[in-house]
């Protein structure tokens, strides 16, 4: 019998057959066959699955820290936050204290201070937490696997990130041997700059406040950098310039690649042409020899963007 819907017709036999319509064999193995294509080509893509998110929320850590920043030299005449390079936690000198470092090597501990976010969140002791809401998830970058025993038990840690050596500002007495005394207010000392740990240096560039760029431009000099977890110890993170060493290093863990802040307030994740910056443990000071192998290159973006040689603008 037929039946009507909407003006078609429809008859038992046709409806039989619409049942049993289905892929030939052919349509199927072509099916499979394209099914298997698209996995080859997705299958490489889903390693940066979980990377890339976690470049883009260590970019945005940075991007609060250089905005805490800027709001900290609007309130303190253009000058930035102290960083005088001594994992300190006296207060009012040190722009994040604590120090975080201790693994040896993958499976070892490490500091107890490294899991103590009092140390990021108190204003007695970092002089950004009022700018940042008392928060401590922009000084740490997400692909750092760090746990570490604190009060009896086992938490991540809570910081990755350190300034620029030569960015900052520390006090005289300080500075001359001494302990923490006066306001600090003379440039940072940028100490590893010339090769060895000399912080009365007058060889390269510091920056204690935002009037001290004359041979180059604010948005030339990082700030802030993801250190890597077995390099990161306290707060600051040294550069030489003077020749191609390697004392702290700055993180691999994006694919090869490490987040900046720089003093115009920008952030830029940086893609190294080489492993220079690879670790497996603890480093020790690592030279290069090959002047313009991808590994020369790498160390000159970080240290010509850390600092310029007073006399004639250049490095080395």
């Amino acid at each position: 019998m037929d039946s009507k819907m909407n003006g078609r017709v429809f008859t038992a036999s046709a409806s039989r057959q619409t049942d049993l319509d289905g892929f030939t064999l052919m349509e199927l193995l072509v099916v499979i066959a394209m099914t298997g294509i698209l996995v080859v080509m997705v299958l490489p893509t889903l390693g940066f699955s979980k990377a890339k998110p976690q470049a883009v929320w260590c970019l945005n850590n940075f991007n609060q820290l250089a905005k805490a920043c800027a709001m900290y030299t609007g309130d303190n005449q253009g000058f930035y936050p102290p960083n005088p390079d001594d994992g300190g936690t006296t207060a009012g000198y040190e722009w994040c204290a604590g120090e975080v470092e201790g693994w040896e090597t993958l499976a070892a501990g490490g500091n107890a201070e490294a899991g103590d976010a009092d140390y990021l969140t108190n204003p007695r002791y970092s002089l950004l937490a009022p700018y940042l809401a008392s928060s401590a998830v922009p000084f740490k970058c997400p692909a750092d696997w760090r746990t570490c025993v604190y009060k009896g038990q086992i938490v991540p840690v809570v910081r990755s990130v350190s300034a620029n050596a030569g960015v900052g500002t520390a006090d005289i007495s300080w500075l001359n041997g001494g302990s923490h005394s006066g306001i600090p207010r003379s440039p940072a000392a940028g100490a590893w700059l010339t090769g060895n740990d000399n912080h009365l240096q007058t060889t390269y560039a510091t920056f204690g406040s935002t009037a001290d760029f004359r041979n180059c431009s604010p948005s030339d000099i990082w700030i802030y950098a993801d250190e890597d977890p077995l390099s990161v110890n306290d707060s600051a993170m040294e550069v030489v310039a003077a020749q191609a060493e390697v004392v702290d290093y700055p993180t691999t863990r994006h694919q090869n690649a490490a987040s900046f802040g720089f003093c115009d307030g920008h952030t830029e994740l940086h893609k190294w042409k080489s492993n220079v910056f690879y670790l497996k443990q603890t480093p020790n000071i690592l030279t290069i020899s090959s002047v313009g192998s991808p590994q020369y290159n790498d160390w000159f973006w970080l240290a010509w963007h850390a600092s310029r040689k007073l006399s004639t603008g250049n490095i080395p």
